[in-house]
């Protein structure tokens, strides 16, 4: 087997463990009164802990100071991309089906560009169309369908979609923040510190967490395995595939997250799909490949 394709393995082997995110996530508060915040802390503290760990099995145990050495970047990307993202999703799971959620948050290439110009970064317009039509599958989403067509008035799922994009905004902060970090230390590096940080600085608010006397064994497991597998094991494969192939080629591996979380929802949740989730999944695949063409440096709009 050679390099590239063992990469692209590992690539679909974490985008399909991504998948499972809300799966897992609405599957605890299925089996406890486990609520976001608790659920949020018990995720990262889990995962950051599980990289840390393997990291020191690889020797690298060392290079883990860093997280006092230079705290200010980490705390930034915990605040972002762990602390906030985690728990605007784990509330959003509460309030739309675990499907819309993951496509939201899957849809984070097109929120990067939209962010992008901040960073000094040109905004083209194909990359523009890219971020449109993205929106628009959203917001598809969003809507839902009735009988006779999308009908905004009165969407149930509005609210989880609204926060689930505001988890998509904070990682694409993340993303953006986080670019000079990992050239600096490394993929694997940064995201242990910053899962850490993050689970760190959600610490002062679990005195509002509700928190269970205890949790049934199908609970406990499931909190574990969203802990260790969708955060921690499918991040550290993420970065191996990375050295193996060019991210671009990587990329579209991420496409399969949503349709694994649409097949795990069905199958353990019950989930329905709809006509205008497939619609709004086509579209937000559309706007990804758009946004994540490479663009002729004459065809920028802003900058």
């Amino acid at each position: 087997m050679t390099d590239h394709t063992r990469g692209i393995l590992l690539g679909v082997g974490a985008s399909l463990f991504w998948g499972s995110t809300y799966v897992a996530i609405r599957l605890i508060y299925r089996a406890s009164d486990l609520d976001p915040l608790g659920t949020t802390f018990a995720r990262f503290s889990i995962g950051g802990l599980a990289l840390a760990g393997a990291l020191m099995a690889r020797g690298r145990g060392r290079e883990l100071a860093v997280f006092f050495r230079d705290p200010l970047p980490f705390f930034w990307l915990g605040l972002t991309g762990i602390a906030l993202m985690g728990f605007l999703g784990a509330v959003a799971t509460e309030l739309t089906a675990a499907v819309n959620v993951s496509l939201v948050m899957n849809s984070n290439p097109i929120f990067v560009v939209l962010l992008s110009p901040l960073i000094g970064e040109r905004l083209t317009s194909r990359r523009l169309s890219g971020v449109l039509l993205g929106l628009a599958g959203i917001a598809l989403v969003a809507v839902g369908c009735e009988a006779e067509g999308p009908s905004f008035a009165g969407s149930r799922d509005l609210p989880g979609i609204l926060l689930a994009a505001g988890a998509a905004l904070t990682w694409a902060a993340y993303t953006l923040l986080g670019k000079g970090v990992v050239q600096r230390y490394g993929g694997l590096l940064t995201t242990t510190a910053a899962m850490l940080w993050g689970a760190l600085l959600l610490l002062p608010f679990l005195g509002a967490a509700a928190w269970p006397r205890s949790l049934s064994w199908p609970a406990t497991l499931y909190v574990l395995y969203l802990g260790v597998i969708p955060t921690a094991v499918a991040f550290a494969l993420w970065y191996r595939a990375l050295a193996l192939v060019d991210a671009a080629a990587l990329a579209p591996t991420q496409y399969l997250a949503p349709i694994a979380t649409a097949v795990l929802a069905w199958l353990l949740l019950d989930e329905q799909i709809g006509l205008c989730f497939m619609a709004g999944l086509v579209l937000v695949f559309g706007g990804i490949a758009l946004t994540s063409r490479p663009e002729h440096p004459r065809e920028g709009i802003t900058g």
